[in-house]
């Protein structure tokens, strides 16, 4: 639907996040945050020695966060911690060096396999459980010659696609997590900033590279990312992100100066700065889009318009392995399919109801969805003023759940959230909606991030459930808390699960509408209703595309009838999964797996059930697989039963 993950365009996102994101595609700072935590030595852990497996974990994480200096900004970890200075670069796209990261993670697995796990107390073990699910994805991930790959185990099949290529990517990175403080960070900016079109050129020399194998998107992919790109190329230098970004910090920085004669010196300076960058963007940057765009292009001819990855060299087995990263579950696609058919059958019972209740009881459900969406009582006005009054709504609703939240928490996070627009250069490839964590040092806040590229997208019927999913309780608690879990082993909060994830944030979703908070909002519930009924339908789809010959008109189709959703955000997101196959189906299968612990441990606990200690068991121990998830909540079932009992002794 709207959402896509935690991770910006996706940065990493939000992500997301968005996104191993994607990624760590889309997010690959969620990784650095913990790395950071890790090397930073917070927690009451790290004032004793260090274990073996300790010292292994940080050898690792040193490792991959040396490798990353955008991840390092991300978090904001000293220079010590990232293996030296890495302000003034960016991480290495080339060829050679995704190589190396694909060894990296085949070793790392080797090297994790060959450790003695038998004398590691409990939270080292539950570490070792946790890494051996990542590094094992990884490294099946990692044997695959093609396509982006991240250290900790995202893969995906195409290094230029409309959601993540270094183009879409670093103006956003540069914008927000490059702080221009002084001289040096400004003189840091435009030495990245002269990479960005090495970074480009980088991935353009893959791409050109995968499709002497045979790997290259569907046509009509490349159609978006050379629209895309082609869009970027209509701007003067001037009025690139980079160089607007960079005078706003410039200015920012002479603001602060309150003496009136220096700032008039920093005033000049930044003068002849803000001229560099905008000769890097215009002598280096653009034309590194250039060079992408003229590759897509010559490409194009080459393309057919089949959207599975099984055309691909073993894609079969990449779609398998992407299934495994994803939802870190081993069904396979024709039992995810019936999953999914399964669960729209049981929401369109549940919607035929509701909207029965407000008058919509003729046609098939997606119509009579794409009725309710077509009143004009619940969509926004399409101005300046109807953007700002959304901001508003989205502001107060997430506001009023915080409040309520005690009810539901035993732990809030303590990062503060900010409501913000997505870029308007990025919005074409973007999602509806993603999340970005904090940073780890306090200067960033999470980010709830909103598509308005049209607000016949965002409407009142589907916005709180949104918000809900994105923020408050779903991505903004569960990242913020894995962040600030320092009296927890900090190696826990190392790795991020798609499925866990995406899995929490559909659950959320499900507890807000648990406790009323659509009770007198009916439309809302449709919404969020038919939320539910997206994440169905993507088991449906992304299988059906990439395991059963679906072709993108058929996914089309499909959505359509099914959500009654607009066309053209129903096209955005089959593309979407297109190029990032399984990651769609971590969502209900993520919810799922919650929703049958919560009830299987309601129904093992009865009276002595609580619904902050249950969320606090999922929550607390930062993110991991699905299996581990459930040994986690069977150990929290027992330790239940003893409180519980405790306090009626004491009473």
């Amino acid at each position: 639907m709207r959402d896509a993950c935690y991770g910006s365009g996706r940065h990493y996102h939000a992500a997301k996040l968005e996104d191993f994101r994607v990624q760590m595609r889309q997010f690959p700072w969620v990784l650095g945050l913990a790395l950071a935590l890790v090397l930073t030595g917070c927690g009451p852990r790290q004032t004793q020695p260090m274990t073996a497996f300790e010292g292994r974990l940080a050898d690792w994480a040193r490792e991959i966060l040396a490798d990353s200096p955008e991840t390092a900004s991300q978090t904001g970890v000293t220079a010590d911690a990232a293996g030296g200075v890495y302000t003034d670069r960016l991480d290495d796209r080339s060829a050679l060096a995704v190589e190396a990261r694909r060894s990296a993670a085949i070793r790392r697995y080797a090297e994790l396999r060959a450790l003695d796990a038998q004398g590691l107390d409990q939270d080292e073990a539950l570490t070792h459980a946790i890494l051996s699910d990542q590094f094992a994805a990884a490294a099946a991930g990692a044997d695959f010659n093609f396509g982006a790959f991240s250290p900790l185990g995202g893969i995906s099949p195409y290094v230029l696609n409309q959601m993540d290529s270094a183009f879409i990517t670093l103006p956003t990175f540069l914008d927000d997590r490059h702080a221009v403080t002084d001289a040096q960070s400004a003189e840091a900016y435009l030495t990245r900033l002269r990479a960005v079109a090495d970074a480009i050129d980088q991935e353009t020399q893959r791409a050109r590279a995968d499709a002497a194998l045979g790997v290259r998107p569907p046509g009509f992919i490349m159609d978006t990312v050379a629209a895309m790109l082609d869009a970027v190329l209509r701007d003067p230098p001037v009025a690139q992100i980079y160089v607007t970004g960079f005078r706003r910090k410039l200015d920012a920085l002479a603001a602060r100066e309150q003496d009136p004669q220096r700032r008039a010196a920093i005033e000049r300076d930044n003068l002849v700065l803000a001229a560099r960058a905008e000769a890097i963007v215009r002598d280096h940057v653009l034309p590194a889009h250039q060079r992408a765009l003229a590759f897509v292009r010559a490409d194009r001819s080459n393309a057919s318009d089949a959207p599975s990855v099984a055309r691909l060299p073993r894609g079969e087995d990449f779609y398998a392995a992407a299934l495994k990263i994803e939802t870190t579950t081993d069904l396979s696609p024709a039992e995810i399919h019936r999953i999914g058919l399964a669960r729209v059958a049981s929401l369109n019972r549940e919607l035929d109801v509701a909207l029965r209740r407000l008058g919509l009881t003729e046609g098939p459900i997606g119509q009579r969805l794409s009725q309710l969406t077509a009143d004009p009582r619940y969509q926004y006005e399409n101005s300046d003023a109807g953007r700002a009054q959304l901001i508003a709504d989205v502001q107060a609703r997430v506001s009023h759940m915080r409040e309520r939240a005690p009810q539901w928490f035993g732990r809030l996070p303590r990062a503060p959230l900010e409501v913000r627009r997505v870029p308007t250069f990025a919005e074409a490839g973007s999602p509806g909606a993603y999340y970005n964590p904090p940073s780890l040092d306090g200067s960033q806040p999470g980010v709830y991030f909103i598509n308005m590229r049209s607000l016949a997208e965002m409407t009142r019927i589907d916005l709180p459930t949104q918000d809900f999913h994105e923020a408050v309780p779903g991505h903004h608690f569960q990242i913020a808390l894995a962040q600030e879990l320092t009296d927890s082993p900090l190696l826990r909060r190392l790795i991020s699960f798609n499925a866990f994830a995406e899995g929490w944030a559909l659950y959320a979703e499900q507890l807000a509408d648990e406790q009323g908070f659509y009770e007198n909002d009916p439309a809302g519930r449709i919404g969020y209703l038919r939320w539910q009924l997206w994440r169905a339908a993507r088991l449906v789809v992304d299988t059906g595309l990439h395991a059963q010959n679906w072709r993108r008109q058929q996914a089309i189709d499909y959505l359509i009838q099914t959500t009654g959703d607009v066309p053209a955000l129903i096209a955005t997101e089959v593309d979407r999964y297109i190029v990032w196959p399984g990651q769609a189906c971590g969502y209900e299968l993520g919810r799922r797996e919650i929703a049958r612990l919560r009830e299987a441990a309601q129904t093992e606990l009865g009276p002595d059930f609580d619904l902050r200690g249950f969320h606090d068991a999922v929550l607390l121990k930062g993110e991991v697989p699905l299996p581990v998830l459930e040994t986690l909540v069977r150990d929290w079932i027992p330790e239940q039963r003893r409180l519980a009992e405790r306090e009626r002794r004491r009473r």
